[in-house]
């Protein structure tokens, strides 16, 4: 059998089809090799595969020395929070799938720093897996530590203060706020930490899928649809979806409407330049974000760094660059100042603290900063994977001529593999919608044409 891969995001998979409990042992002894006496933190979202998965990594990582404190449900973002801050902590592992499925799960590794391990270090684990894969160890798994339970409740607690002290700091006088935010956690990780938190910030704060249901199930921040309707029906102010770690955060206006998520990031980025923040005059953002934002920025004096898809590479660009804020269209908005990696909490948090000081409905913000048509398209490669239609001489000559004439009106195109699912990743964007349609469905048609004669 072969080990487990890194992708993007982690190690990702069908739970008992491409991601066995027998992977998690695999990444939990080579983690134990890789780094000697380590001292592990873990924590999971709410999936029904989430408790064997980490019980079956966590004997294996104390299998192979590591002392390990097992968070139970905890953000993904909790725990990058956590390990960064902890003295003697050496690394985390998430077990989550993110805004997957519930039939998905996944591993993520998460460094000293609270980013995720660099990718010459997955090299060198997949290595150990494979290892591992060929002759598991035997040796017994250490029992946890007597006080293990009191520590892990004091972690978690630890990250529920910093979550408060965000809020205050963020909104100061918050008792006077007076917003309704209604907020679908989508069953995830978030939910038994986003409303206490909101709630700082003098919010009243009404939960939509924050509990008991099945993770990511036509809700959260990849589907917010029933968000929408309730924010109409219930008339509050905005409504508030993470994604099922909450490391992602989508908005939806006081009309039900979806905040677009790169106009979110130029209201926060243009928040943080009135209010003189550090770093404020550069934001990242990935290939992704409209143009419509960047000319935007530029006129209010703030450079914006763009960067490959993934938080990851922007998380990378704001440590090197020294800008302040960050983020992603897809709602992966980071603030180095209160955490190293997204946090779908902290970024509900900064949105409240915006509508308070603008005074104004998220609408009338929204409608200040129009964006170009932008279309994307994803075309589904199976096991054989993008790179082959990349690499194709008919595809690259197509793309090329797309791609200048979407220029030659003031327009980009974008083509990549995804990091996460067997899917090939078409975007398009212009002033003229009619043009930007015409190329992507012209790209996407001839790579389902080439995936189709295989």
């Amino acid at each position: 059998m072969t080990a487990a891969r890194f992708g993007t995001d982690g190690i990702r998979g069908v739970v008992g089809s491409s991601l066995t409990e027998a992977d998690a042992a695999n990444l939990g002894r080579a983690l134990a090799q890789r780094f000697p006496d380590a001292h592990v933190l873990v924590g999971r979202d709410t999936r029904p595969s989430g408790p064997a998965l980490s019980a079956a990594l966590v004997r294996a990582l104390r299998s192979g020395g590591a002392s390990v404190i097992d968070l139970g449900v905890l953000p993904t973002p909790g725990l990058a929070f956590l390990v960064s801050r902890e003295p003697n902590i050496t690394l985390g592992v998430v077990v989550t799938a993110s805004h997957n499925p519930v039939e998905y799960n996944g591993l993520k590794v998460i460094s000293r720093d609270g980013r995720k391990i660099a990718d010459a270090i997955e090299r060198e684990i997949e290595v150990l897996m494979e290892s591992s894969n060929a002759a598991a160890s035997e040796s017994a798994a250490a029992d946890a530590p007597a006080d293990h339970d009191a520590r892990a409740a004091l972690l978690r607690g630890h990250y529920v203060e910093h979550l408060r002290e965000v809020a205050e700091r963020e909104v100061p006088g918050s008792g006077a706020a007076p917003l309704t935010i209604l907020v679908d956690a989508a069953h995830g990780a978030g939910s038994s930490y986003v409303l206490d938190a909101l709630a700082a910030t003098g919010a009243i704060v009404t939960p939509l899928s924050t509990s008991v249901g099945v993770i990511n199930d036509a809700v959260g921040a990849t589907s917010p649809g029933a968000l929408a309707a309730a924010v109409r029906e219930r008339g509050a102010d905005a409504g508030i979806a993470l994604d099922g770690d909450a490391d992602r955060c989508v908005a939806v206006d006081e009309r039900g409407q979806p905040v677009d998520g790169d106009v979110l990031i130029a209201l926060l980025a243009l928040d943080r330049h009135e209010r003189r923040l550090a770093g404020a005059d550069r934001v990242v953002a990935t290939v992704l974000t409209n143009t419509a934002i960047e000319r935007r920025l530029t006129a209010a004096g703030i450079a914006l760094e763009r960067t490959q898809v993934g938080d990851r590479h922007v998380a990378e660009e704001l440590r090197r660059s020294g800008a302040g804020f960050g983020g992603e269209k897809s709602g992966h908005l980071l603030f180095p100042e209160h955490s190293p990696t997204g946090d779908g909490i902290i970024s509900a948090i900064h949105l409240v603290g915006l509508l308070v000081r603008s005074q104004q409905p998220l609408s009338v913000l929204v409608q200040a900063l129009p964006l170009d048509p932008q279309v994307q398209s994803s075309v589904a490669v199976g096991q054989s994977g993008a790179q082959g239609i990349l690499e194709n001489p008919a595809f690259i000559a197509l793309v090329q001529e797309q791609a200048l004439l979407l220029s030659a009106v003031g327009g980009r195109l974008v083509v990549r593999a995804s990091g996460t699912e067997p899917l090939l990743r078409i975007m398009g964007e212009a002033p003229d919608a009619a043009i930007v349609q015409q190329v992507v469905d012209r790209v996407a048609a001839l790579a389902s044409r080439l995936v189709h004669e295989g």
